[in-house]
């Protein structure tokens, strides 16, 4: 008997080792592994690596649950933000950088942690040449045509000279934190023009949901580090796209308590979408 795509959902919840800070005693893996055969959980390569929730970082839960060392032990490509909400992350080649409100980019160290990010080991399965897009829809329309399987998640890169580019990034919040809509007003918008640099684009299926964020999730860094930001809109000519398919879903939730406290019944699909599929500008 033919088996559907989906031949294995586990869902596994277990007591981990101690992360590395006093604080975070315990945590808690859930693993979502998808096979086409009997496999059922996928090599650590082709693993999509989450911390924590979209729906609880949407819903204010800004503390940063895992440390950045432990982050980068899962990947080395991805996406996130840091403790207090403050900036944007990528992890581009096994290093992790801040993007402030500011707009200045700084190469960050092990130290510090993240409320919420999304790596894998980027391992290409492949490419499409000579892609341009006049704006990040038109790139996104190209992938959805172009990528196969819209049942599983996908890392995605591409590298291109960037004729114009609209970034974001968000400054630090304080507690008592607020839901994320009512902070994204105060995200600081800026353009920039014929700069070199790479997307780091995480593409997730609609099955994520609020787990993730459905659809594209795309941040910029530029080859001298110095620009970057979550992407809102771009423009390119003759880029280079890669993409790596990831056929499980590990997330890894944190111990704290402000992640047990959180109320995410308020927390929909529309309200992620608003804040991290925004398109065109502010």
């Amino acid at each position: 008997m033919s088996k559907p795509w989906l031949s294995s959902l586990l869902l596994v919840a277990e007591a981990l080792a101690p992360w590395e800070t006093a604080s975070m005693a315990r945590a808690t893996e859930v693993v979502v592994a998808m096979s086409e055969g009997e496999e059922a959980i996928a090599t650590v390569g082709d693993e999509l690596v989450q911390f924590s929730l979209l729906a609880t970082l949407a819903a204010g839960d800004y503390s940063g649950g895992a440390p950045l060392g432990e982050v980068l032990k899962f990947g080395d490509f991805g996406v996130g933000t840091f403790d207090g909400l403050d900036g944007e992350m990528i992890v581009l080649g096994g290093e992790i950088f801040q993007v402030v409100a500011s707009g200045e980019v700084v190469r960050r160290d092990a130290q510090g942690a993240t409320p919420f990010a999304t790596v894998t080991f980027f391992e290409a399965d492949g490419a499409i040449d000579h892609v341009s897009a006049a704006s990040l829809t038109e790139l996104d329309q190209t992938l959805d045509r172009r990528v196969p399987h819209d049942k599983r998640p996908f890392a995605l890169k591409v590298t291109a000279e960037f004729e114009e580019l609209t970034l974001r990034s968000a400054p630090p919040q304080r507690p008592p934190y607020r839901p994320l809509a009512e902070v994204i007003d105060q995200q600081r918008v800026w353009k920039r023009e014929n700069v070199r640099g790479t997307l780091i684009g995480i593409r997730c299926p609609e099955w994520m949901g609020t787990l993730n964020v459905a659809g594209y999730h795309w941040h910029f860094l530029s080859d001298d580090r110095k620009v970057g930001g979550h992407v809102l809109d771009c423009r390119f000519s003759d880029g280079r796209a890669a993409y790596d398919e990831c056929s499980s879903v590990l997330i890894r939730l944190p111990a704290s308590a402000s992640f047990g406290a959180i109320d995410m019944s308020g927390v929909s699909e529309a309200d992620v979408d608003k804040i991290e599929r925004q398109r065109g500008g502010k």
